[in-house]
């Protein structure tokens, strides 16, 4: 992988898409250049920054006012940070700097959510939302066209997928190459 240069100042990178396209392994691929990583279920459970819990899906209810205002606090204090998972996608237009939405071909993103041991219904939602672009429809309406990268993970490594965003953040002058 080339070396890249990371801005002066600081980047705010949201990462998005269903469950199972690959969210948390590409933000670790930041972390190891240094971004501080924020994984929103976690920190919006640490933090009770949530309405209350939805006991069909399995899943905290965002108070999403009080996360943004949360996570402006970190952006505050570090300097480069990146934002995975459910919830990213509705991160405010003026702080994040990227955002990249992760896609999966429904027939593999089935596997990778029955080896995580989903459950058939949540499997099904999951499925049907990523066949009906629903997250990437949330961020076409949130972000600028040039504020996006889509990125299908289907069959590809995390190493080539990570050098490809890097390159095009070099590309979009977000970062700069060594």
């Amino acid at each position: 992988m080339q070396n890249f240069v990371w801005a002066e100042e600081m980047v705010v990178i949201a990462i998005c898409g269903t469950p199972g396209t690959g969210k948390s392994s590409l933000a670790e691929k930041f972390r190891s250049l240094g971004f501080e990583v924020v994984h929103l279920t976690e920190f919006v459970v640490r933090n009770e920054l949530y309405q209350g819990y939805d006991k069909k899906r399995g899943s905290y209810i965002i108070d999403e006012d009080r996360m943004i205002n949360a996570l402006k606090i970190v952006f505050r204090d570090s300097e480069n940070v990146v934002v995975e998972g459910l919830g990213a996608e509705i991160l405010p237009k003026d702080i994040v700097d990227m955002c990249i939405v992760l896609t999966c071909q429904p027939f593999v993103l089935e596997q990778r959510l029955l080896e995580r041991g989903y459950g058939q219904e949540k499997i099904d939602e999951n499925l049907d939302a990523e066949r009906f672009g629903v997250i990437l429809a949330d961020v076409m309406a949130n972000y600028d066209k040039s504020k996006i990268i889509i990125i299908d993970t289907t069959y590809r490594e995390m190493d080539e997928i990570f050098e490809d965003i890097c390159n095009e953040l070099a590309r979009r002058g977000i970062i700069g190459k060594a």
